[in-house]
């Protein structure tokens, strides 16, 4: 009988994931660990090799040459496991491992998913959430939908998702504007972007006002929830994705009060692995996303 001398499954998992993503964080959401946890996990992990497999930086983590040679020999590891453990598994069931940004995965993606379980009940849909495109050079992600300008490597995307941009205020903001409101009124008052203050500039410009960026009152919330929530209480107006208004939670607190809108260049993309085919359960996946969305909301 051979002993095999081997650390703890859960810190091999863990190195895994950090040395994929060379990101304690990400791979802490990843695994539904706290960040803290991670670290002690690969610690422990070192301690118990007696070799440092992690150069951590602040300017960003690398792999030592010992932690490459493990991470390499511990992924066709887990590929071989998981691979045997497709072969024998009497459900036969499929993974698919998508690449979400959080606010669109929370109002518009999560809440159809029952839909696409039931035409496909022998798929399991895994969310990776991430605010960046994945890179499928080293990303286990099978596809992903991502707000950005879809020029990223390794991928090939089609719009899923316009990505222009309106304002939007709370139904007791609109009662003290006029009936019909011009973009001049909002000029003073309370404005929040999540993404660039230049935004707001180039909405005005789109409704034929030239506005000063530093004479506007704007303040940029790094969070698409905090934005709307600051807008409902301050009274103020907020750039938000004109495809997604009726959507989010806050939909019967907020309205829209113009239809003017600006592009900035950045939309929702599905994006796929450039250098090869999507699998069968990615094209049910595609196909289905594609099923859900109006001919107003996909790329025509």
């Amino acid at each position: 009988m051979v002993r095999r001398n081997l650390p703890p499954f859960a810190a091999l998992r863990v190195f895994d994931t950090v040395s994929r993503t060379l990101h304690f964080t990400q791979a802490a959401e990843e695994l539904g660990l706290t960040q803290a946890a991670v670290s002690r996990q690969v610690k422990a992990l070192e301690d118990e090799l007696g070799v440092r497999l992690i150069n951590r930086r602040a300017g960003g983590n690398s792999l030592t040459s010992a932690g490459a040679k493990l991470s390499i020999g511990l992924r066709e590891g887990l590929d071989m496991i998981a691979q045997s453990i497709g072969e024998v598994s009497s459900s036969q069931r499929q993974t698919l491992t998508v690449s979400v940004a959080p606010f669109f995965s929370a109002v518009w993606l999560t809440p159809r998913l029952a839909g696409f379980a039931r035409l496909h009940p022998g798929i399991d849909v895994r969310l990776h959430h991430a605010y960046r495109p994945p890179n499928y050079e080293c990303d286990e992600i099978d596809l992903g939908i991502n707000w950005g300008d879809g020029d990223w490597p390794n991928a090939s995307v089609e719009k899923v998702f316009d990505g222009c941009l309106t304002p939007v205020c709370s139904r007791q903001t609109a009662g003290t504007v006029p009936p019909a409101p011009e973009p001049a009124h909002l000029l003073n008052l309370p404005l929040y972007c999540e993404f660039a203050v230049s935004d707001w500039t180039g909405w005005f410009n789109a409704a034929g006002i030239h506005a000063d960026v530093l004479a506007l009152n704007v303040t940029r919330v790094d969070d698409t929830h905090a934005m709307l929530s600051a807008t409902l209480e301050t009274g103020g107006f907020a750039l938000m994705f004109k495809s997604l208004i009726t959507d989010i939670p806050y939909s019967g607190q907020l309205v829209q009060p113009f239809a003017e809108t600006v592009d900035t260049g950045n939309h929702y993309f599905l994006s796929r692995p450039s250098k090869q085919p999507l699998s069968a359960t990615g094209e049910k996946f595609r196909d289905w996303i594609m099923s859900e969305l109006s001919p107003q909301e996909g790329s025509g």
